[in-house]
């Protein structure tokens, strides 16, 4: 799962470190692992000061500071091991630097071992870290990442570093998801997740947390409490006395800790992530700091802390502090740790030396792909059989409901990566009964979750990266909007992003039709093709729920897969024996005609296909295309048949304004409009929510009627 990234460039020697003679014996005599936090804290300190600097002279244009935070970030980063999930935000540098870079090799001579053999160059991953926080081409994300948004994902070296999104709390499902991975692997590994006291206000602050504890998942939630957020005092954030006082309602451990001594947060994320390891589930650790820098550098923030207070903060500074305190503690001497700070100071600037005058990003980096390539089945892409009727009589046939769960119980026999989460899936076996006998089969793998869309899916996401390959049902397609970030920000946007792919399946029991009222009968596709990077699947039989959803699920990409509830058990047909496996983007006409396209998806096809014999008597012969996928779209189909009958109608029962027929009927006049007999129409729910009353709904509904009235006034034209 190693990113791409540009051709690398010739490394800066540096020059070793060799203490004299007569300093080895004190060297050897230093507390190592305490000289060690303090090397990594002073890196990450003189490296923030320089990019403090930057922004000054205009060469970088944002800058969150960790001034302060070192303290903090760096015992956790050291308390990982390969293998181990680090997932920071723009506040954790100290904690990257520890994870990416070897002891050993980055400060040869002090007496921190052998090099690890696993971690790259450290002076070559200062350099790329350098060029990702200027937005330079040789940075990890190529420029299209800000700052510390990037991820670093790369196993052959045990990193495994999880970047941000702007949306504080978001990552922390995310985290949740990394350490639901590992504990699936049982290989005692562990992830940890950074967030500031006001992200621990979000609403997936809380759904991680309860989630986390209820599966016993081995992560480490480190608050970094600076007591004002962005500007507002915790006084305004929440009434508990201690953050940490929340993880007793969780059923977890959780511990406050002063964030200024590296020692005593060394002890207490050590103790968590032994917790984590030996299968105790996560903890909550509460790192008290002091805030010394605005949120972020030149914003004014700061203005918002007292003056004596803020003086308080300022003589308690951690590096100094941590500095004096090894040195009265006879941990060090001063020899040593000057020799310590010269090296610091060649890493920053050998760091930098490259970045500053480095290559902007190439032009083609904007363009790069939103999809990962799928590849094709060993046997190829199954054919979809002719479309006969709705229901077929023989004997059988298949529901489109029990081609769903064939589907699923053919890639979790198949693949043992897939996972399904979702409210009421295992015992129960669903809403709609698609995840019948799957629990009992596997109950490791088939999972109920708590009330919570947002948090499971940031789970979902975060399981992806690691390997997995989750699929996730929304009870009703309505609940997806309280997952609605995690979906549209997170798990959308990440292979364009990283590079990596994320291979999530989100079911959503869909539409209207059967009397359920306005919150359990939306057609949201709209929403989501509308999105970069989510593939979108709206299948009409009970072929293509099967053989689209296990295509969706091998797919590298985040899917959409859009089931409309009032075909679950009104669709049945036979279905061909074998491994069946769709290609995703494919449309197909599913009635030949030549006077007028009648275009649909999902439940509207049926309609289509009920308006198109109604027109055939009176001598209209109206050809009938199943988009089948609306990302990726195929636009050729559907203007091959445009330009055969001159005459289109778009179908669809989400709501008009917005629809995706208005993408259709643009893609059609754009390329379609030199062989255009008439305007193109569409027939959709009309724009007003969905009534619970049948005969209202039915108002509202496209209709057999309303498609039959549309071809017959664009056949007049």
């Amino acid at each position: 799962m190693s990113e791409e990234r540009p051709s690398p460039t010739a490394a800066v020697d540096l020059p070793e470190v060799q203490l004299p003679e007569d300093r080895v014996e004190a060297v050897s005599a230093v507390d190592l692992t305490r000289l060690r936090r303090y090397a990594f804290m002073k890196l990450a300190r003189d490296l923030d000061a320089r990019f403090e600097y930057l922004l000054k002279t205009g060469k970088v244009s944002k800058w969150y500071s960790e001034v302060g935070n070192e303290a903090t970030t760096v015992p956790a980063g050291l308390a990982l091991e390969a293998g181990d999930a680090l997932c920071s935000l723009h506040r954790d540098l100290g904690a990257i630097l520890a994870v990416y870079l070897d002891p050993a090799r980055t400060f040869p001579g002090f007496g921190f071992g052998q090099p690890d053999g696993r971690r790259p160059d450290p002076v070559e991953l200062l350099h790329r870290l350098c060029c990702q926080l200027l937005g330079k081409g040789e940075g990890f994300s190529q420029g299209v990442e800000r700052s510390f948004h990037y991820a670093h994902l790369a196993p052959e070296t045990g990193i495994l570093h999880v970047g941000m999104i702007s949306h504080l709390g978001a990552m922390i499902p995310v985290a949740a998801g990394c350490a639901f991975a590992h504990r699936q692997d049982g290989r005692g590994r562990v992830a940890i997740n950074f967030i500031g006291d006001g992200g621990t206000s979000t609403g997936d602050f809380h759904e991680a947390m309860n989630m986390a504890a209820v599966w016993k998942l081995p992560l480490v939630l480190v608050v970094e409490n600076n007591r004002y957020a962005f500007s507002t005092p915790v006084a305004n954030q929440f009434a508990c006395e201690r953050l940490s006082d929340r993880a007793v309602g969780y059923g977890i451990a959780g511990e406050t800790v002063d964030g200024n001594d590296p020692d005593a947060v060394a002890a207490a994320i050590e103790r968590a992530v032994e917790r984590g390891r030996a299968g105790g589930g996560p903890t909550l650790v509460e790192a008290m700091l002091g805030r010394m820098r605005g949120h972020s550098e030149g914003d004014d923030s700061l203005k918002v802390v007292p003056r004596d207070e803020l003086a308080t903060y300022m003589d308690a500074d951690p590096v100094p502090a941590y500095r004096h305190r090894l040195l009265a503690e006879g941990a060090a001497d001063e020899a040593v740790l000057e020799r310590l700070e010269t090296r610091v100071g060649e890493l920053v600037e050998a760091g930098l030396a490259r970045a500053i005058d480095a290559a902007l990003p190439a032009a083609a980096v904007a363009t790069r792909p939103v999809f990962a390539d799928a590849e094709p089945p060993a046997g190829g892409w199954s054919e979809a059989p002719p479309v006969v009727a709705m229901a077929v009589a023989d004997e059988g046939t298949v529901t489109y409901a029990q081609a769903i769960n064939d589907a699923l119980a053919e890639e979790l026999e198949r693949d043992d990566s897939v996972v399904l989460m979702g409210q009421d899936i295992g015992v129960f076996e669903g809403a709609f009964r698609t995840t019948r006998t799957l629990h009992q089969r596997w109950p490791e793998r088939v999972l109920d979750t708590p009330i919570a869309e947002s948090g499971t899916l940031g789970i979902a996401a975060g399981a992806a990266l690691l390997g997995y390959r989750p699929v996730v049902e929304m009870q009703f397609a309505d609940f997806i909007s309280c997952g609605f970030n995690q979906l549209v920000n997170v798990i959308a946007k990440l292979h364009y992003r990283w590079r990596v792919p994320c291979p999530v399946v989100v079911r959503l029991p869909s539409g209207g039709g059967v009397g359920a009222g306005p919150f359990h009968s939306q057609n949201p596709e709209g929403w989501f093709s509308h999105v970069p990077g989510l593939k979108v699947i709206c299948p009409a039989s009970a072929f293509d729920a099967k053989a689209l959803l296990k295509a969706a699920i091998r797919d590298p990409n985040p899917v959409v897969f859009c089931e409309h509830k009032f075909l679950y058990r009104r669709v049945k047909e036979v279905l061909p024996a074998g491994d069946l496996v769709a290609e995703i983007g494919k449309a197909r006409v599913v009635r030949e005609g030549r006077d007028l396209t009648l275009v649909g998806y999902g439940v509207t096809v049926w309609t289509c296909l009920e308006a198109a014999a109604a027109l055939a008597e009176e001598g209209v012969e109206a050809e009938v295309v199943d988009l089948r996928t609306l990302v990726p779209f195929d636009e050729e189909m559907v203007l091959a048949s445009a330009r055969k009958t001159g005459r289109v109608v778009v179908v669809h029962e989400d709501t008009l304004t917005g629809g995706f027929g208005a993408e259709v009927v643009a893609r059609v006049a754009d390329g379609a409009f030199a062989w255009l007999d008439a305007p193109v129409r569409r027939v959709a729910h009309e724009d007003r929510p969905s009534p619970f009353a049948k005969n209202l709904e039915r108002v509202l509904l496209p209709s057999v009627d309303k498609v039959v009235e549309a071809g017959r006034e664009l056949v007049r034209w």
